[in-house]
């Protein structure tokens, strides 16, 4: 299938990952501290989008830049590298928003000249980092009124037939 293999929902274990625990089990209200614990400068404009992938093995971000990154979460939680896998520049505009596909390694990414783009992010996990391969267009589309373009999308499914929605807001 171009969408490729079913992936597990939910974050990938790794053995030495540091765990955070986010609320008292008294219940009582804490104060929040907040630690800036690194800061990536990949993009070049202002980004506009972010999704995480059902496992958690990578997530994307949307600039207006006209680019998608794909970061590796293994390798930024290990300190292993500050910088995207893969840098996704095949929108001629600025993008402006990005989704994860349900229960698959795929990111659909919209820019503001109508165009809808959908990658699948090749992933092989054997060790404790995960191999990459290329990113691969799967479908690619475009909103038919000139002047319009998609601002906000998400991806379900819907239980009907096994079928996949993409719900689209489009400006």
């Amino acid at each position: 299938q171009d969408f490729g293999p079913r992936v597990h929902e939910g974050p990938v274990r790794r053995r030495g990952a540091v765990r955070h625990s986010y609320g008292p089990r008294d219940g009582k209200p804490r104060q929040t501290n907040a630690t800036l614990v690194a800061h990536y400068s990949s993009h070049t404009d202002a980004i506009t989008g972010i999704a995480v992938s059902p496992d958690h093995a990578f997530f994307v971000t949307a600039s207006d830049d006209k680019t998608v990154k794909v970061w590796d979460t293994a390798r930024l939680e290990r300190n292993v590298t500050s910088k995207p896998r893969y840098t996704y520049n095949q929108h001629h505009a600025r993008v402006k928003c990005v989704c994860m596909l349900e229960g698959v390694h795929c990111f659909a990414s919209a820019a503001d000249d109508g165009s809808l783009h959908i990658n699948r992010v090749q992933i092989t996990q054997t060790g404790a980092l995960p191999k990459y391969g290329k990113l691969h267009l799967v479908r690619e589309h475009r909103v038919d009124t000139v002047g319009e373009y998609i601002t906000c999308m998400t991806h379900f499914n819907s239980g009907l037939f096994g079928l996949y929605e993409l719900l689209l807001s489009i400006c």
